[in-house]
């Protein structure tokens, strides 16, 4: 795997439809979570640009990926369609029509994948612009005037709930670890990369400490096993690789550097992760031993609740569901305030993901949304075996699927803008990079004569 920006691929080809495309992929990857309106606007053009680039659309839709996407889609409007003609009131048929839009969204994966096929680098560039865009936003957040000590042990949601601003700190923390040689390689030899050395610790270090100002177990538990998925990962390949670690040594020293900074760090802050995992613990204790009649409606005992409550009401619906965004207004009619009322609100969701899907679309749409995940690590998996998809990007994409697959026991934020982007992102750029049928590289096309290619 090359280290080094490869600088014989322009930054935007010279074609009118493909610089606005290229332009509105680089604006959504900056944006994406620094500015909602400029990341739609990027997210638009990359997709009208898409479309105006007139690909083979017989091609597309032997793609397994696109495939599994149409099929979704177009269950996803039959069903909202029907479900809001069963809604027994206006308002639950708005909610219906509402959430099916904001699930039919996911289906954008498929434009921004065909402006990233076969460019490894142009991929690391956009999670890389994703990752600073997100980073200005916390800065921006910050209670500067005020800021002091105490700021590193209380928890900090100005910016995301707590739970998702661990998802995306925990992963960024992944993302840079990974692709440190690709982001090193980006100095020239000499002191500017031990500069790019200093700044990627920097940056390290403020997306770990962002995790631990989240205070949210559930990132943290999500982070730790992917972290060993990724230990795992990087020490399978250590002796494969190890002439070139040996080439790279001295940049090698910043990490036990960096290491005894995290430790000092996490030391520092023992107490709030004690603290934090030691709350509720005769909840979940409870729980374990099967006395749920006495279950505490904290933290950990509302989720459990809701997860029973989501249980029963799916067996109404086992198939099918209850409709697109309807799981609020379920908890709201259920009944049930001591279970599913937290202090004077009641629960917004069902604090699963996977509860949540089978709620509002039963097991059929869960096995279709499961079925699209698959194929995508599915055929990611396929390049990486076969040379396709660079090892650090490969690593990335499973680290981050390990991740969000247990994180997603704890939270729901699937039609979330915040969600919404991470998903397109990530799934769009794994299938550019797996080379479906779908997400063939402008240049390939127009060399090979690819009737995807402009024209």
């Amino acid at each position: 795997m090359s280290s080094t920006l490869d600088r014989s691929l322009p930054f935007a080809p010279p074609d009118g439809v493909e610089r606005v495309g290229l332009f509105g992929l680089y604006l959504f990857a900056a944006f994406a979570w620094l500015g909602t309106t400029p990341a739609t606007l990027g997210l638009a053009l990359l997709t009208v640009a898409f479309v105006s680039n007139r690909p083979d659309w017989r091609s597309l839709g032997r793609d397994p990926a696109v495939r599994l996407g149409l099929i979704l889609l177009g269950f996803l409007v039959a069903h909202s369609l029907v479900q809001a003609m069963l809604a027994p009131s206006a308002e639950r048929t708005a909610t219906i029509f509402g959430g099916g839009l904001d699930w039919l969204k996911l289906m954008l994966f498929i434009p921004l994948a065909h402006w990233c096929a076969g460019r490894p680098e142009r991929v690391r560039r956009l999670l890389l612009l994703a990752a600073l865009g997100f980073t200005l936003a916390v800065l921006r957040k910050i209670d500067w005037a005020n800021f002091g000590p105490e700021f590193f042990s209380t928890r900090f949601e100005s910016y995301l709930p707590a739970i998702a601003f661990g998802m995306f700190t925990g992963l960024g923390a992944l993302g840079l670890i990974i692709v440190r040689q690709a982001f090193w390689g980006r100095f020239p030899a000499g002191w500017p990369r031990r500069l790019g050395v200093i700044l990627w610790a920097l940056w390290l270090l403020f997306m770990l400490e962002g995790l631990l100002l989240s205070q949210s177990r559930g990132s943290w538990l999500a982070f730790i096993s992917a972290l060993t998925v990724l230990v795992i990962l990087e020490w399978r390949g250590y002796s494969a690789a190890k002439g070139a670690r040996l080439r790279h040594q001295r940049y090698w020293l910043v990490l036990p550097v960096v290491g005894v900074i995290l430790l000092g760090g996490l030391l520092a802050q023992t107490q709030t992760v004690q603290k934090r995992f030691s709350e509720h613990t005769d909840t979940l204790i409870d729980i374990v031993r099967g006395e749920t009649a006495t279950v505490e409606s904290d933290p950990v005992g509302l989720r459990f609740k809701a997860l029973l409550f989501a249980r029963d009401i799916w067996g109404e619906r086992p198939w099918f569901g209850w409709g697109a965004g309807t799981s609020r207004e379920l908890i709201a009619a259920s009944g049930r305030p001591e279970a599913l009322f937290d202090q004077d609100h009641w629960l917004p969701h069902l604090h699963n993901t996977y509860a949540e899907i089978l709620v509002q679309f039963g097991a059929v749409g869960l096995t279709l949304i499961a079925a699209l995940v698959w194929v995508l690590a599915r055929s990611g998996f396929k390049a990486g075996r076969a040379g396709r998809l660079p090892a650090d990007l490969g690593r990335f994409y499973l680290v981050a699927f390990v991740f969000v697959l247990i994180w997603c026991l704890f939270n729901y934020r699937v039609v979330r803008t915040d969600w919404l982007f991470f998903w397109i992102l990530v799934a769009g750029t794994l299938h550019g990079l797996s080379g479906g049928r779908g997400a063939t590289s402008p240049d390939a096309q127009a060399q090979a004569g690819n009737p995807m290619a402009s024209r």
